[in-house]
């Protein structure tokens, strides 16, 4: 009789024999073989681990945990069988650990889980998932936060994404998973991917701004609406922006125009936006971060576009902009220092960048927002682990005296 505790290595293996040929098989070295039955016997504790029962421990976080783990896993055993999607870019699997170190960090998340603790502690994602860029807005006392879904341990060339996640708190720290919204069409300017969501309340209507995706990758930025945050309709007219005529925009070719972010000042509005343009004196490529306004939210007008000298080579994504006392604020995701801020006295001109160590607010992190409620302000950003684990995380946002910021956590 063969012991339970070898039933799930004892599947895997029939699972192997039955859909690789005798050839793969034997082309295995021996260290992989060996590396196949430790994700077995992984699983095996996995399962009991999901399983428990722990004081401690919400089912959320458990099942959330557990469903990384098993991606980690999943992700090994690809890469041992080489069944991995073959990459549409050439970096698309680039930073991925080798099989035994996947499995060394499941088995680190796993040790943890099995004690009864939160691996993941303080950072959502759902099951088997992860959280990028991201939107939050207040109704009726609930926070609900809109964010791009994809699968951990994955690239979004291979797995993509589809549809926005929707999860709703009352504190801000535990998150209640809705149904998915604003699934990709058959066809279309955004038939590929759906990106960065912006959100904003106007005329009693919700209104989501979003970068849609076709599939040469240009991107454009669409509009959709709702009255109750659950179910939402595209604008029949989308895109409504792309780039100007600065910017390097074409729809059968890469092109960068992504990451809304609109700011209603006056009876204006100004949408900010991730971009790409030829420099005209030294004929190379830089990323900016382009500007359009409207008076309506529907029709918009090119007002060109910002240079920032820190994210001339990488993209100062996740652009996002406060008016506080007069000044403006632009805060955004430098990938050398993390996320940093610039200032102005004006919504479109006059952007002035502060020395590295007072403009850089958290490091490390990417696509934060500043999000305001009950008359606290508070950040959320991106943290990134290894082996593409990407969690939201919140904290309270402090204004300080000498113009800087600092954060700090929120307690339970």
């Amino acid at each position: 009789m063969i012991s339970n505790k070898f039933y799930p290595l004892v599947i895997v293996l029939l699972g192997f024999w039955l859909t690789t040929s005798v050839a793969q098989v034997d082309s295995l070295k021996s260290q992989d073989v060996q590396l196949l039955k430790r994700i077995a016997s992984l699983r095996n504790d996995l399962i009991f681990a999901r399983t428990k029962s722990f004081k401690n421990l919400t089912l959320a976080n458990q099942n959330k945990a557990s469903g990384i783990i098993e991606e980690l896993l999943n992700r090994a055993e690809q890469k041992i069988w080489n069944v991995l999607p073959k990459g549409r870019y050439d970096w698309s699997w680039a930073g991925f650990d080798k099989p035994i170190d996947m499995i060394a960090q499941a088995e680190g998340f796993l040790k943890i889980l099995s004690s009864g603790k939160d691996p993941f502690e303080g950072k959502f994602a759902e099951p088997g998932g992860y959280v990028v860029d991201h939107a939050l807005i207040e109704k009726n006392g609930l926070t609900h936060l809109f964010y791009i879904r994809g699968v951990a341990v994955t690239n979004w060339p291979e797995f993509p994404l589809y549809n926005f996640g929707h999860a709703v708190s009352k504190d801000l720290i535990n998150w209640q998973i809705e149904k998915p919204v604003l699934q990709c069409p058959d066809s279309g300017w955004d038939d590929y991917q759906v990106w960065a969501p912006y959100i904003l309340k106007y005329k009693d209507k919700y209104w989501m701004f979003y970068a849609g995706v076709n599939k040469y990758g240009s991107e454009a930025i669409g509009l959709a609406k709702s009255s109750n945050l659950y179910d939402w309709k595209r604008f029949n007219k989308n895109p409504i922006i792309k780039t100007g005529p600065w910017g390097l925009w074409d729809s059968t070719n890469w092109s960068d125009c992504r990451d809304p972010m609109v700011l209603k000042d006056g009876d204006k509005f100004y949408c900010y936006y991730c971009a790409g343009r030829t420099n005209p004196k030294t004929q190379t490529h830089e990323y900016c971060v382009g500007i359009s306004s409207s008076k309506d939210l529907l029709t918009w007008k090119d007002e060109g576009f910002i240079r920032l000298k820190n994210s001339l080579e990488t993209p100062p994504e996740s652009p996002f902009v406060v008016k506080r006392n007069g000044t403006y604020y632009l805060f955004y995701t430098s990938y050398k220092y993390g996320t940093v801020y610039a200032t102005s006295q004006h919504p479109v001109n006059g952007w002035h960048e502060l020395p590295i160590d007072k403009m850089r607010i958290i490091s490390g992190v990417s696509a934060s927002e500043i999000y305001r409620t009950s008359g606290k302000w508070y950040i959320s950003f991106i943290s990134h682990m290894k082996n593409g684990l990407h969690f939201f995380e919140i904290r309270k946002l402090i204004w300080n005296k000498d113009s800087t910021f600092s954060t700090q956590k929120i307690e339970k």
